[in-house]
């Protein structure tokens, strides 16, 4: 009976027992907070050494130097302030991160996300959630040295946001290269009208150049085989009058686009650099210099990708892909003698589709390091090439080619998405057999 007469406490009833703690104790608790905070060793550190070691802090990460200088006053005061230069300043760009493609057609701006994005670290694996308003009325076109590269619905403006700082840069509209467009209608396939036209535009390849706190993107138009570039403060992008017909694969890097031509006989790989920001704006684009050579015997079908702080080419000795080559790009440039394949890229372990990416098996259990993961594999899998013993075998299970990978998704899954920007963009996970479309806005992004 005494058994069934026993109730629990509820919590309601046991917080009328917590004595009230007024708001003014709250405030000299935040005082002696702050004075514990001033008295520290900490914040008698030299303002130079701060200086110093937020420098190489930087030089790893930038979310690593907000949250030093989050650790007290005297070294917030000591550091320069990312926000209002997270574009204008390259040191503080988040190259290393990469808006994460959630799937299940979560877009980037869906309300179920309710305003925020992910966003994954290719050195750590770490993932972070940022708040980006933008994205309700954006799509996203590329991410450049980990920046946004945006397109407003509305009127097609382009814009170039720093994720974790909010600041952005202004760029003219898309629709401002149809008049150039049609002067170079020649040689291109006439469009039937203007909004099919501007859809063109959209499936681009950006890299994001600074000079003396001006900022300049370049685009690799790769629908219409062109390229083109804007600066902060321009009304209008300016189209090259050059073709790049032979193009196959684009890298952004360092302020350049990285262009890989392909050939039966004699690949070539090509650098195109942003005019001198010195000079007038409307200053058309140079030509892009070759700056190497891939001679078929080495390997066919050169692909790019950054690795390491520096551009690693990748290409197959046979159309099979039974054996990969991996050479650094500045061996490459010095001509002769003939560049030395690596025998291992250690840790890394790199994506090629569309774009290419590496990332570091220390923080991804499930990816293998010295390893390439071809992501338009044959044999309908995708298939990882083990670069220490020339093997190949599945890096997943699952079939992405002839029906899109079953739920839940692997890491693999979601990294080889990033790899085809019209499947990253819109929340879905790549499949070859699959067409990937917007689920609503479709007018306004048809193209991306």
């Amino acid at each position: 009976m005494a058994i069934a007469n026993r109730r629990r406490t509820r919590p309601a009833e046991a917080a009328v027992d917590c004595p009230f703690i007024p708001p003014s104790a709250h405030a000299a608790k935040r005082r002696r907070s702050a004075a514990a905070a001033s008295s520290s060793p900490w914040s008698s550190m030299p303002e130079d050494l701060v200086s110093r070691i937020a420098e190489r802090v930087l030089a790893g990460d930038v979310l690593d130097y907000v949250r030093f200088r989050a650790t007290c006053p005297h070294w917030r005061s000591c550091t320069v302030d990312p926000r209002g230069r997270g574009v204008s300043d390259p040191r503080f760009h988040p190259r290393r991160w990469t808006m994460f493609p959630e799937g299940h057609g979560l877009r980037p701006g869906h309300a179920k996300l309710r305003g925020r994005a992910r966003f994954f670290n290719l050195d750590t694996g770490a993932f972070v959630s940022a708040r980006i308003p933008l994205l309700a009325d954006h799509c996203v076109l590329d991410s450049p040295e980990g920046l946004l590269l945006l397109q407003r619905d509305a009127d097609t403006a382009v814009r170039l946001l720093h994720p974790f700082t909010g600041d952005v840069v202004e760029l003219p509209p898309l629709t401002s290269l149809l008049p150039q467009l049609d002067r170079l209608m020649g040689h291109r396939p006439r469009l039937e009208d203007d909004e099919r036209m501007v859809q063109a535009f959209r499936r681009i390849a950006a890299a994001v150049s600074v000079d003396a706190g001006a900022v300049t993107v370049l685009l690799a138009l790769e629908h219409i085989c062109s390229c083109a570039h804007a600066r902060s403060g321009d009304r209008s992008w300016a189209l090259s009058s050059w073709s790049t017909e032979l193009v196959a694969r684009t890298l952004g890097f360092r302020g350049s686009l990285y262009l890989a031509c392909w050939d039966l006989e004699e690949s070539s790989i090509l650098r195109l650099d942003a005019p001198v920001a010195g000079g007038a704006s409307s200053l058309p684009l140079p030509l892009p210099q070759t700056i190497a050579t891939v001679p078929s015997k080495l390997m066919s079908m050169p692909q790019l990708v950054e690795c390491g702080s520096e551009i690693l080419v990748v290409g197959s000795t046979d159309v099979y892909r039974s054996h990969l080559v991996v050479v650094r790009l500045a061996d490459l440039a010095l001509g002769r003698p003939p560049a030395v394949p690596l025998a291992s890229i250690g840790e890394h372990c790199l994506f090629f589709g569309m774009r290419s990416m590496a990332v570091s098996s220390r923080g991804l259990p499930s990816v293998a390091g010295n390893s390439v993961v071809l992501c338009d594999s044959i044999k309908d899998r995708l298939m990882q090439y083990n670069i220490a013993d020339d093997t190949l075998s599945p890096a997943c299970d699952g079939d992405i080619v002839r029906s899109p990978p079953p739920c839940p998704h692997s890491i693999v899954h979601h990294l080889v998405t990033c790899c085809f920007r019209y499947f990253w963009n819109k929340g879905l996970i790549y499949c070859c057999n699959t067409k990937a479309t917007w689920g609503t806005k479709r007018k306004w992004r048809m193209g991306a």
